[in-house]
């Protein structure tokens, strides 16, 4: 095929990545190595005179210089592509031309509706997922995706320091993808160790507009919006601060369960003030929707940098129990010009501190 790269990118975003016939979306993911599934399909055949409905060529004013043309090429998925190349008769131009023509009418609909995303998973805790079964989850339409999902199993201060290098990778490559698809927002999902999700925030910053989603495990499907069959509610947040008049600053951010404070003790190893910010009854998917996740969000920043002001902490030690979405929002308003550091920790339910340090941002 002699489309140029820019047509293909054109053919790719006016199909929305899918299937023109089926609506199939066209990219697989296999544990970050995208495979193209996507066919570039000729409605009036190339090469020799057997091909396709080669014989309407002149009937649609097309020669070999144009049989190429965008307009004469559809995205479809393998499977169709051979049903409409095996039965012309079903399949004759003027109603692959429509369907081509209605098909990037409805993307089109859906762009103007909900925009274009750059999907995005961060997963390194169990396997892998695939983003074809995340997209469909979302309203937007999915241009392009970026992974990483190597399970992250050495905990060692080697380990996290590596694992920390490949975040800086992915955001690097995030950002290059960022650059192709102007317009397109990020979606994010993730299911990875804490440190690592807010250490990426933390790259990502609060300057980078991002839809994150939140996995529901009772309905097994990922979320952000409040579902609008919900009763309107605000949630409650509860700060307490103990002080000692030290320079250092406990962290316990409770919203998935309780962090005992004889662990924070263990973990830091000194006298400290500790900042516990709570919902009233934490547990699983205790906060799930967007709405709650920013507010947990606000009220860390603003008692953040309020204390670090009135008090003038000279570091900061973090200690979070909640779901992997806010820690990464979290992360995202640690700003390196008005934080002092942050040291990170993961918890682990069997071991001894159950709090060990990962690193610091």
């Amino acid at each position: 095929m002699n489309l140029t790269n820019a047509e293909t990118y054109s053919l790719w975003v006016n199909s929305g990545g899918m299937c023109a016939i089926c609506k199939r979306k066209l990219i697989l993911d296999d544990i970050d190595k995208k495979i193209n599934i996507g066919e570039r399909a000729h409605i009036i055949g190339q090469g020799s005179k057997e091909g396709p409905r080669r014989e309407y060529m002149e009937q649609y004013g097309l020669t070999e210089d144009t049989i190429d043309s965008l307009w004469n090429i559809v995205l479809l998925c393998e499977t169709d592509h051979k049903i409409v190349d095996q039965n012309e008769k079903q399949y004759p131009p003027e109603l692959l031309y429509k369907i081509k023509k209605e098909h990037e009418a409805y993307v089109k609909n859906r762009l103007d509706m909900y925009g274009k995303s750059i999907i995005v998973i961060h997963k390194r805790k169990g396997g892998p997922i695939d983003h074809i079964e995340i997209a469909g989850q979302i309203e937007s339409v999915m241009v392009d995706s970026v992974t990483l999902q190597d399970e992250f199993t050495d905990f060692s201060r080697g380990g996290w320091e590596k694992a920390r290098k490949q975040n800086d990778e992915f955001y690097e490559r995030l950002m290059d993808i960022k650059k192709k698809h102007e317009g397109a927002s990020i979606a994010f999902f993730s299911v990875s160790p804490i440190p690592l999700l807010i250490h990426f925030g933390h790259l990502i910053s609060d300057s980078i507009p991002i839809d994150v989603y939140q996995y529901n495990r009772a309905f097994q499907t990922w979320v952000r919006n409040t579902p609008t069959e919900l009763p309107a509610h605000s949630m409650e947040i509860h700060v307490d601060l103990k002080t000692n008049n030290t320079n250092c600053l406990a962290v316990a951010i409770e919203v998935s369960g309780h962090i005992r404070s004889t662990d924070v003790s263990s973990a830091i190893g000194k006298t400290h003030d500790l900042l516990k910010i709570s919902v009233p009854d934490p547990k699983i998917d205790a906060v799930l929707y967007s709405d709650d996740v920013l507010k947990i969000k606000k009220t860390f920043q603003d008692e953040i940098l309020r204390l670090i002001q009135i008090k003038g902490y000279s570091e900061v030690h973090l200690f979070y129990f909640g779901p992997a979405g806010l820690a990464l929002e979290i992360g995202r308003c640690i700003n390196a010009t008005m934080f002092p550091y942050v040291s990170l920790y993961q918890f682990n339910e069997r071991d001894n501190p159950r709090h060990k340090f990962a690193f610091a941002i």
